[in-house]
């Protein structure tokens, strides 16, 4: 359900897209990239809607977007959405939809190649992918030290059947404080694709969101910036991105309870006063996580109200004792905010012992979108 109207809505996930557009220029303008940049949308651009997003971002013309489906590269294509879409990962028996769709898969193996170069033939014409490198994250791409025994077969199948469009590999701690992982995966990268053929290897990208804050230095071509888009970081990065997400919800009701009563299932909190509680119509089948349960908080405008109780599936209890004009209908905001606030996205995170990405990703589609800051069309 996505709407601009959240008048009558009792939970709602608020989506700045200038926001998220200023963190595109500004991740962009530090990585200063030689092609340009492939922004990340999989999993539903992380929870935030995936086609609003990709509006947004088209005036800066991206060199292409990324996804980690085939559903969704098919449903940008049947959103009109007709530029370059890269498939990050792809079953064997998804190929074939692939083509149709007109999406540019990853392979990372002969036996892709083969599958891929297959379809080629079928379809009678040559079809773009892009070589997937493994320097140490070790799930999935060739071997970066056995080049001698795939890259032939590269350049054969590329010869009449394949557009070999693009080169990547993908860094397995960016976001950590210690250089060196990712300096070495950067060095191994370069040595596997100097043994290319002038020309061979397409456009080269390593730097997802966090290498490409920290180390641009480590970008290569084309940058893949996820996570930072949409206001999350992944460790301490030295370019904090603006927030973009606001789950908000609004109280269904407000009562008085008197020292010593509990809240919620098992009873787990037991007010040390008389009380005045409020419960917010949200719960962890919206994504608020159990988690937060007795150790989280919620601000009604600059003011906090601490989380009391286990989070259930539809409501979460509040302490208002201090809020005096909280009421019926007031709205919560539960996610929002500066990063190291007490619910900025990152301390959510943190109190929930994860990380940004689950928190965004968890986000339920029970949750209304409303967009703003950019029009979306």
């Amino acid at each position: 359900m996505d709407t601009r109207d959240i008048t009558k809505a009792r939970a709602w996930v608020e989506v700045d897209l200038g926001a998220l557009v200023a963190n595109y220029d500004s991740l962009s303008e530090r990585a200063k990239p030689r092609v340009g940049v492939l922004p990340v949308v999989k999993a539903d651009a992380y929870g935030l809607g995936m086609c609003p997003v990709v509006r947004a971002l088209e005036p800066r013309e991206p060199w292409g977007y990324a996804v980690a489906a085939l559903t969704e590269g098919i449903e940008m294509r049947e959103k009109g959405i007709d530029r370059r879409v890269v498939l990050l990962f792809c079953t064997p028996d998804e190929l074939d939809l692939a083509a149709e769709a007109g999406l540019t898969p990853t392979i990372g193996d002969t036996e892709a190649l083969e599958r891929w170069r297959g379809v080629s033939r079928r379809v009678e014409r040559q079809l773009p992918f892009h070589l997937e490198i493994d320097t140490g994250i070790g799930r999935c791409g060739f071997h970066y030290r056995d080049a001698e025994g795939w890259l032939p077969g590269v350049l054969e199948a590329c010869e009449a059947d394949l557009l070999w469009e693009g080169t990547y590999t993908h860094y397995h701690s960016a976001d950590g404080p210690d250089a060196e992982p990712t300096r070495e995966q950067w060095d191994r990268f370069r040595k596997c694709v100097a043994a290319f053929p002038k020309g061979a290897g397409g456009a080269l990208h390593t730097a997802a969101s966090a290498s490409a804050a920290r180390w641009p230095e480590y970008a290569a071509d084309l940058i893949r910036p996820g996570l930072f888009l949409y206001g999350g970081v992944a460790g301490d990065l030295p370019l904090r991105p603006q927030p973009v997400a606001t789950v908000q919800a609004r109280v269904t009701a407000v009562r008085e309870v008197p020292e010593g009563w509990t809240s919620s299932y098992g009873a787990t909190y037991r007010a040390s006063r008389p009380s005045r509680w409020a419960t917010l119509a949200i719960g962890y089948a919206d994504g608020v996580r159990r988690e937060l349960s007795n150790n989280g908080f919620v601000r009604f405008g600059e003011g906090e109200a601490p989380i009391v109780g286990r989070v259930c599936m539809d409501v979460t209890v509040v302490d208002v004792t201090e809020l005096h004009e909280v009421g019926p209908g007031s709205a919560a905001t539960l996610i929002g905010g500066p990063q190291d606030g007490p619910t900025g996205l990152s301390t959510v995170a943190k109190r929930c012992g994860t990380i940004d990405y689950e928190i965004l990703t968890g986000l339920t589609q029970r949750l209304p979108r409303r967009y703003t800051g950019v029009a979306v069309g």
